[in-house]
């Protein structure tokens, strides 16, 4: 009777011990979370009262110097760039826009010739948005695309979402750095070289695509917001390997701009895409490239 006493006594300890274990294991993960989460917001410029948005992949992360923007211009700008988006990324980080940022009056969403191309870009590009799957659009879009274990894994375990890019960019946040961090000019002899071997993104363009992305333009146009098609420039090189192609894809942008009265399309190629000296690779500016494209940029605006 006595070791049946004391055995019941046991098990009972073992079970109070297994949930206070269990319950601090959710107090901490969801801390972690929440500190995590919210550093993204800052980084990103999510939920806020912002006036501008800057939308788009690395290539406008590295073009556009939004600090500067802010002082000179003496407004807040949000900058939600990740890096891979394809169209239907973009997509939805403009949906995130629209519903947390209600002082919007104007999206800048960066084109390029390659952005309606499906193939080159990140296949893995929406583990990105594991962070925001608290968001019923997001978390469907993650559903789509994660395996069974992985959806799950993350959808339970709120920690696992973060990787060491977005642990970064959530600190960044709490220390608003958004410095870009390429530093170097452009190897022309090996982009040449690459080129001359066809070993470059091609333009491939899908209707699909397109019809997407206007998709998107007319949301934002139901807003009354203003929308700023900008290319920031990629090496003339590069744009030149297809030369064909590319000057159909700027006479698309350019037939947008004519459908819209809410839309300008700005195109920095022709003063800025000859100059090697600006880029760090084919398609991303340098520090001096951002700054010259960054100060083009703001004057135009106070226009």
């Amino acid at each position: 009777m006595i070791k049946k006493e004391i055995s019941n006594k046991l098990f009972k300890d073992y079970v109070k011990k297994g949930l206070l274990f269990l319950l601090l294991l959710i107090v901490l993960d969801n801390g972690v979370n929440y500190f995590l989460l919210n550093g993204l917001y800052k980084y990103y410029g999510l939920y806020t009262d912002n006036e501008i948005a800057l939308v788009g992949h690395s290539h406008l992360m590295l073009g556009i110097d939004k600090v500067k923007m802010e002082k000179e211009l003496n407004v807040k700008v949000s900058k939600y760039t990740r890096e891979g988006v394809n169209i239907v990324e973009r997509d939805l980080m403009i949906d995130q826009l629209l519903k947390s940022n209600q002082q919007l009056e104007l999206v800048v969403y960066a084109v390029d010739a390659w952005m309606f191309t499906g193939e080159g870009l990140s296949e893995n590009s929406y583990k990105q948005f594991y962070p925001f799957m608290g968001e019923k659009t997001i978390n469907d879009y993650v559903f789509e695309n994660a395996t069974f274990g992985d959806f799950w894994q993350h959808q339970i375990i709120k920690s696992s979402r973060y990787n060491e890019g977005l642990v970064s960019g959530s600190f960044r946040g709490y220390l608003k750095s958004w410095d870009n961090l390429k530093v170097g000019i452009l190897d022309t002899v090996a982009l040449n070289s690459d080129i001359k071997k066809g070993d470059f993104r091609k333009i491939v363009s899908t209707k699909e695509n397109r019809k997407i992305f206007e998709n998107t333009l007319k949301k934002i146009t139901q807003k009354n917001m203003k929308i700023i098609l900008l290319y920031v420039p990629t090496s003339s090189i590069y744009n030149n390997a297809e030369v064909g192609k590319f000057n159909s894809e700027i006479t698309y942008f350019k037939s947008i701009e004519s459908k819209f009265n809410n839309i300008k399309f700005l195109d920095y190629n022709e003063l800025y895409s000859a100059n090697a000296d600006l880029f760090y690779d084919r398609i991303h500016l340098n520090p001096e490239g951002q700054k010259l494209v960054t100060a083009s940029f703001i004057e135009y605006l106070k226009k």
